[in-house]
């Protein structure tokens, strides 16, 4: 009897030290979380890079604010698919921006509009005013396909100049279909003051996610499967201690 009760004591005692180690693993990760939340606020504090072509460091502009003036080039437009704006389906609208007094350019995420609006034919009553503009937002590195098992853009087939929706904005592959540089980097559009005579769309929405995530809820439980346990546990051997 007491090597089997030393047994469960020692069953117990470990099982309370995994859930106990489980809960402090999440409260790292929440004080992970929250320091690159602070590093993004820092970053998105910072002085707005003006883009001229010139080098650009990738991981040092990414989530910084960003200004450039150009020219849209509306022929080599696409698309980011699967985008969603109050739960209705859309795209967003990715237009390079050739950079004034550059060869080069930025693709600029201009924003969302909806899937029935999405085909090229139809993407004209989106294009803002011929001419030189000056786009403000946020600049975000290249996304690039994460592991061999997530879906992948498809490769043009032969007779194709290229592909019109992509699943993200890969800049290397979409550099191919595009005459010109493009800079490491592209501009996700902050919405600017608009007047009741601008259209509705395409409607910026840069995503700078600064949620601490569940951490804190997941550390709260592994502490309480902890407790339960162990108090349940000692309950358990008063109850029969009493009963003897």
């Amino acid at each position: 009897m007491a090597k089997r009760r030393f047994a469960v004591t020692l069953v117990v005692g470990l099982l309370a030290a995994c859930f106990v180690a489980l809960g402090f693993w999440q409260l790292d990760r929440l004080a992970q979380r929250r320091a690159a939340n602070a590093r993004i606020l820092a970053r998105l504090e910072q002085p707005a890079l003006r883009l001229d072509g010139a080098p650009l460091d990738p991981a040092g502009a990414d989530l910084r604010r960003g200004i450039v003036r150009g020219t849209y080039d509306y022929d080599h437009e696409v698309v980011l698919r699967n985008q969603t704006h109050n739960e209705l389906p859309g795209v967003d609208l990715l237009t390079p921006l050739r950079i004034e007094g550059s060869d080069d350019a930025v693709l600029v995420n201009r924003g969302w509009i909806p899937f029935e609006m999405s085909q090229p034919g139809q993407r004209g009553v989106f294009r803002a005013e011929a001419g030189l503009v000056e786009v403000q937002g946020i600049l975000r590195s290249s996304r690039t396909r994460p592991s061999r098992f997530a879906p992948a853009d498809p490769t043009p087939i032969p007779g194709q100049t290229g592909l019109d929706a992509w699943l993200r904005v890969d800049i290397d592959r979409i550099q191919e279909q595009v005459p010109y540089r493009l800079l490491p980097v592209f501009l996700e559009q902050e919405a600017q003051p608009q007047t009741p005579s601008q259209r509705r769309f395409p409607r910026p929405e840069p995503e700078v996610s600064l949620s601490e995530g569940p951490h804190l809820f997941y550390a709260g439980q592994w502490f309480a499967f902890a407790a339960l346990l162990v108090g349940g546990y000692v309950a358990q051997i008063v109850k029969r201690a009493a009963g003897n």
